[in-house]
């Protein structure tokens, strides 16, 4: 599988490499015989230094990420279908590794030896941003050091002291980056960002310049173009940001209580569903619990309904708390004014008695100050495995009801498993 992967990324990057060196050949057919300081116009030379190098760096950026979200999205896909369960940050952070190296050793060859070779080095160093920011790859795994010695010693650099200093400036880039991230109350830090960054690029740049003698304007230009570079990269990951906040902002608004901030029925209705086809697919098994508060008309007609607001959310914290100290996986649904219901996947019923119980004992052991009074809570439970006898949604969800019921019926405060 992960070779399929390396193979996937290696076809779409040799794409994009090949789309540039196609444009570089066919320019460079009518300059031949143009030089610039430092050699001859050659492979990518003229779309960097002379042909609108800024907007060309810019796009091959932008493809280099859209590809690579192309490549992500693709991935996923292929382990949904085959009902494989994987971390989506951890393949991720795996895949992007595997792409930028790939990416970069790519580049590394199409120029190793030759009187250019540095035309990549605003790539590189936005490669670094991509690795620490976007990626997220934790500084703990200590995968960058080893990296940027490689690639010492693919290009024979190990007796070069410039080498040596451009990459202790790579390895101070990548951990201040790592350092703003994790260490900063801003959701994204532009200005820290840009600013270890440009600073980053100028040593690194002076230390290239020294090594294959760049004359000073070519210099300057190349410090420019990261800065712009830079700030192109930055905004774009910046509206990413936000657009990923808006989008959750969105879902919450969508699948949540306002109220008691559970999942709300939309959100068990489709979660439900899924669970119920996955059954008849793949005979995935799951439990159901549904628990709804006794004599709660009652406390609202008593004490007024701001308090049974408080005695639903009192609730919701505490079911919330034990699912929490159990099972990350198990989610809450409030599904009516007083009516909750918990979702177990992949759990058999004889599976769940540990935490209903839990549940149960919790919330019976609660209380409510309102006021100078003191409302205690008890709630009634039924809970039922889905069964190769359901032939739709309705006939679980009812008989699970029935099993609530049960306990309503038989003085309340009692758990019914059926």
């Amino acid at each position: 599988m992960l070779l399929f992967f390396v193979r996937i990324s290696n076809n779409l990057l040799n794409l994009s490499i090949n789309l540039l060196i196609i444009n570089d050949y066919n320019y460079s057919m009518t300059a031949t015989n143009r030089k610039v300081p430092g050699g001859d116009i050659n492979l990518l030379t003229n779309i960097f230094l002379n042909s609108a190098p800024l907007t060309t760096s810019l796009f091959f950026i932008m493809r280099a990420f859209v590809v690579f979200q192309i490549l992500f999205a693709g991935v996923r896909l292929i382990f949904k279908v085959l009902k494989k369960s994987i971390d989506k940050y951890v393949l991720r952070s795996i895949l992007g590794i595997i792409y930028i190296l790939v990416l970069l050793l790519i580049m590394q060859i199409t120029i190793r030896g030759r009187g250019q070779s540095w035309i990549y080095i605003n790539f590189q160093l936005v490669s670094i941003i991509f690795y620490t920011i976007i990626l997220s790859v934790p500084s703990k795994y200590h995968l960058f050091t080893p990296i940027v010695i490689a690639f010492m010693f693919f290009n024979s650099s190990f007796t070069s002291w410039e080498s040596w200093c451009s990459g202790i400036v790579l390895l101070i880039f990548y951990y201040s980056l790592n350092y703003i991230k994790n260490n900063t109350k801003s959701k994204f830090p532009f200005f820290l960002y840009f600013t270890v960054s440009f600073i980053s690029g100028f040593l690194y740049w002076f230390f290239i310049k020294i090594k294959y003698a760049i004359n000073t304007p070519t210099f300057f230009q190349q410090v420019i173009y990261l800065g712009i570079i830079e700030l192109f990269t930055f905004g774009y990951i910046a509206i990413l940001y936000t657009d990923v906040e808006s989008r959750a902002a969105l879902f919450r608004d969508a699948t949540h209580d306002k109220l008691t901030h559970a999942y709300n029925y939309d959100a068990f209705d489709v979660d439900f569903r899924s669970l119920f086809k996955d059954n008849i697919l793949s005979d995935g098994k799951f439990t159901m619990m549904m628990f709804d508060i006794d004599h709660f008309k009652h406390i609202n007609d008593t004490y007024g309904h701001l308090a049974g607001d408080k005695v639903l959310q009192t609730i919701v914290d505490v079911v919330q708390n034990v699912l929490a100290d159990n099972d990350e996986n198990i989610k809450l649904y409030r599904t009516g004014g007083e009516e909750f219901n918990i979702i177990f996947p992949h759990y058999q019923v004889q599976d769940t008695q540990v935490i209903v119980k839990k549940i149960f004992e919790a919330v019976n052991h609660t209380e409510v100050d309102v006021g100078q009074e003191r409302i205690h809570i008890t709630i009634s439970v039924g809970v039922s495995e889905i069964s190769k006898k359901d032939v739709s949604v309705n006939d679980f969800y009812s008989r699970v009801d029935k099993a609530l019921y049960h306990s309503k019926r038989n003085g309340r405060k009692e758990i019914t498993i059926i």
